[in-house]
């Protein structure tokens, strides 16, 4: 299909045999509840086309590149990012990309964020909700934040495994749980430790409706002024929950985009899948449920499926 007009994919992932090499040599065998997924780009387009996307911003996505020894990680954030600029070049009306960043190093990932950007001309920043057993928004990593301010840098988070142990007979894959928990915590976490009042330019889009954010919103608010760090988010924290934007990625049913909806403009709001760790079935059943979600009708529709990217992706309106 012509890369104009149709739907832009801001959760669609890659998984290139290289990466699942990287895995299993740390002893990491599938996904979250599975088998590695089969990916290719070819399957990629196929899978747009049949569900008129006309680009997709690819990431990779969880367990991320680091594995403890930090040497390793920047050198693999180097290979994913050059490779991920070389499938876009290919294609770049059809495909963007987020890169990765080679954190906990700090400075290597501020260094990351102006090749990604200056060199590469990628689209923005993957960062997972955690690493190295601290969560985004952890004031360790606030220069990475000042960068990615600086350049008003579109940054997409994805959940990971939550750090920690888990409980003695937790078998529950953490996909189906743990995902939007993390996601839930990260935001908290930004706006808690000050990142969204005092950094304010950083475009952060929290995957799959916020996971648990819109159930919890109203919770969150009635503490503003009782937290010991009310002084970091003074507008309140659905001011802040507002600011974000929300990807629709396994959101395709009424009860999610409902609670979604209730308190995020729809104009904060992109058209996501999660493909290739959902099945190209699934993908195509969570877009029809989305596709018929009376809740979104007319302009407002159009805005989610395409319109809003652009003002994150301009590039993409002259594709």
């Amino acid at each position: 299909m012509s890369a104009s007009g149709g739907k832009i994919d801001v959760h669609h992932h890659v998984l290139p045999e290289f990466y699942k090499d990287v895995q299993r040599s740390v002893g990491i065998t599938g996904s979250a509840y599975t088998a590695f997924p089969d990916w290719s780009e070819d399957k990629s387009l196929k899978l747009m086309d049949e569900l008129g996307i006309a680009t997709t911003i690819f990431s990779f996505t969880s367990p991320g590149i680091y594995f403890g020894d930090v040497a390793q990680t920047r050198q693999l954030a180097r290979r994913f990012n050059d490779w991920l600029a070389e499938l876009v070049a290919k294609n770049p009306a059809r495909f963007g990309a987020f890169g990765f960043l080679p954190l906990p190093d700090v400075e290597a990932s501020v260094a990351e964020i102006g090749r990604i950007q200056d060199e590469l001309k990628l689209d923005g920043v993957c960062l997972l909700t955690s690493v190295d057993d601290r969560y985004i928004g952890h004031p360790v990593f606030w220069p990475v934040y000042e960068e990615l301010n600086r350049r008003k840098m579109v940054t997409f988070i994805h959940p990971c495994y939550p750090p920690g142990v888990e409980a003695k007979g937790w078998d529950i894959p953490r996909m189906l749980i743990d995902y939007p928990f993390e996601t839930t915590r990260v935001a908290t976490n930004l706006i808690f430790n000050g990142v969204m009042e005092k950094l304010p330019d950083i475009p952060f889009i929290l995957s799959h409706s916020g996971g648990t954010l819109p159930m919890l919103a109203h919770r969150i608010s009635l503490f503003d002024k009782k937290t010991k760090q009310q002084g970091n988010y003074p507008k309140g924290a659905l001011h802040y929950i507002k600011q974000f934007w929300y990807d629709t990625a396994l959101s395709g049913d009424k009860a999610p985009l409902d609670a979604l909806l209730a308190f995020v403009d729809p104009g904060r709001v992109l058209f996501g899948t999660d493909y290739p760790y959902i099945s190209e079935d699934l993908a195509a059943s969570e877009t029809k449920g989305y596709e018929n979600y009376a809740g979104l009708q007319g302009a407002a529709r159009a805005n989610v499926d395409r319109n809003n990217a652009l003002k994150l992706f301009p590039r993409l309106a002259k594709a």
